[in-house]
């Protein structure tokens, strides 16, 4: 794999020199600027593959300078890693996402940091190898290998990771846990699609429906999880239930195996000022899960975290 190039853009030169020589004992190349107009300069010069963007870049918004680069031609394929301190965080938005592939906080947790630009160039790489027809190399310590989405391990570090975040913070994450709860065969002769092939088309459905940031990975079996940054209760209700009709109203395998299924979801929302380890967090999902699939006619269990009785 041949030396990635990142530009460190932040107006602090203390934290961007901090950071940017993490970067470089991980062996990438580093570049490391002070300003916007800075910025779309060496962006486009093509040799950038992630930008760590600062939000408050000196007076630029960097938000919109993210959403700038994006719609520009020259410089849409970049990566760019939106870096938010306290004051930005609880600005953010789910409409602010939109130009940015992933987010990460201040100060800078360098193994953090890590872990999200590895991953992210391991993203931008795959797709550039599908659109060329090379076989991409995956992260299998991370990710599930039927689904191509992240596996348990990796949804729960970074489950603990936003709780954390979201106290420390003070904004909402939910998390949104999705099981199979019937297959029905529309052909009795052909009989139901295969249990792998539906897991595969759920998962893509998951993504359709989903932010670039949002934490998508099957859990185990039938069953897969959804974390979600700066989403309250009932956007996440939103969510689980845009997700629910799509399935429900997709036929899957067709003309093969034409099959219908339906899910359930358990949904659990962590309040502004929650402080919960991860186990807890998804055990409450789990709990509105069971909630759902016991209810006669039931589809969605909410669950709530919050400080306080």
């Amino acid at each position: 794999m041949h030396t990635c190039c990142i530009c460190v853009a932040d107006s602090d030169e203390a934290s961007a020199r901090l950071l940017a020589d993490g970067l470089k004992l991980n062996e990438y190349e580093v570049r490391v600027i002070n300003t916007a107009t800075e910025v779309s300069r060496e962006c486009r010069k093509g040799d950038i593959e992630v930008l760590v963007l600062d939000a408050a870049l000196g007076n630029a918004d960097g938000v919109a300078l993210a959403r700038q680069l994006k719609a520009d031609r020259q410089t849409s394929d970049l990566v760019v890693l939106l870096a938010l301190d306290k004051a930005a965080q609880k600005r953010f938005s789910i409409e602010d996402a939109l130009g940015v592939d992933d987010y990460i906080t201040k100060p800078y947790n360098l193994p953090m940091v890590m872990i999200r630009v590895e991953t992210l160039i391991r993203k931008r790489r795959n797709v550039n190898c599908l659109k060329v027809g090379e076989d991409p190399l995956g992260d299998t310590s991370y990710t599930d290998e039927l689904t191509g989405l992240r596996n348990r391990r990796y949804l729960l570090e970074r489950l603990q990771e936003e709780v954390e975040k979201a106290h420390r913070y003070n904004f909402p994450v939910s998390c949104v846990v999705f099981d199979v709860s019937e297959v029905e065969a529309l052909d009795d002769e052909l009989g139901a699609v295969s249990l792998d092939d539906l897991l595969v088309e759920l998962a893509m459905a998951m993504r359709n429906y989903s932010r670039t940031f949002d934490i998508l990975a099957r859990y185990d079996g039938t069953m897969f999880a959804a974390v979600l940054p700066h989403v309250d209760r009932d956007r996440a209700v939103q969510y689980a239930q845009k997700i629910l009709s799509e399935v429900e109203n997709t036929t899957f395998a067709d003309p093969c195996y034409p099959s219908k299924t339906r899910l359930s979801a358990g949904i659990v929302a962590c309040k502004n000022g929650s402080a919960r380890g991860a186990e807890a967090v998804l055990g409450e999902a789990m709990q509105g899960l069971l909630a759902a699939q016991s209810a006669k006619g039931g589809r969605v269990g909410v669950r709530d975290l919050s400080d306080g009785p």
